[in-house]
């Protein structure tokens, strides 16, 4: 088997094979609704990766189409975290609104947050880091939380972005090649 079909056969799974535990919380809880709201729609967050990598999908399918839709796929991973994060919130007493208050500001999600690069292994370097921070954030909230549930779902969706980081470094690999 070619480098390039092997790449396209571990490319065909998107998200970890693991059910999804159900979407509860213990209780009514603004601020770890605040923070889900930040994974939402905050300028590192759910909402950003799944714009991000659409955009990526889109400029680079003429010249590496097999990419393009490991993006827009990936892209559909990070749509249903969306939805998750959208629910515990509203479980959790907030708004799923497309905003964020930090540092007593309220920023609204808008696609300046989203980078217009077009260099390939650009994009795959800053698709492998966003992951890998969007991993360790999850975790970190997992063990700060004091609710089994919501600690649960986010290591779930951690499995997921797991798989992300590995499929943007088989990419990275195969450039350094």
């Amino acid at each position: 088997m070619e480098k390039r079909d092997m790449h396209i056969e571990t490319a065909k799974v998107y998200a970890s094979p693991e059910p999804y535990p159900p979407i509860e919380v213990a209780g009514k809880n603004r601020l770890y609704a605040g923070l889900m709201h930040m994974n939402l729609c905050a300028a590192q967050s759910e909402m950003t990766a799944v714009m991000q990598y659409l955009y990526q999908g889109w400029v680079i399918e003429a010249k590496n189409a097999e990419a393009s839709q490991a993006l827009k796929q990936i892209a559909m991973v990070e749509m249903h975290h969306i939805d998750i994060f959208a629910q515990l919130i509203c479980l959790l007493g907030g708004d799923p609104v497309y905003s964020v208050s930090f540092r007593q500001r309220r920023r609204t999600w808008d696609g300046n947050m989203v980078s217009p690069c077009k260099n390939f292994f650009h994009m795959m370097q800053s698709n492998l880091l966003a992951e890998q921070e969007t991993i360790d954030r999850y975790r970190r909230q997992a063990a700060m939380v004091h609710d089994a549930s919501l600690s649960a779902i986010l290591l779930r969706i951690v499995e997921d972005e797991k798989v992300h980081v590995k499929i943007f470094r088989s990419y990275l690999d195969e450039l350094i090649q």
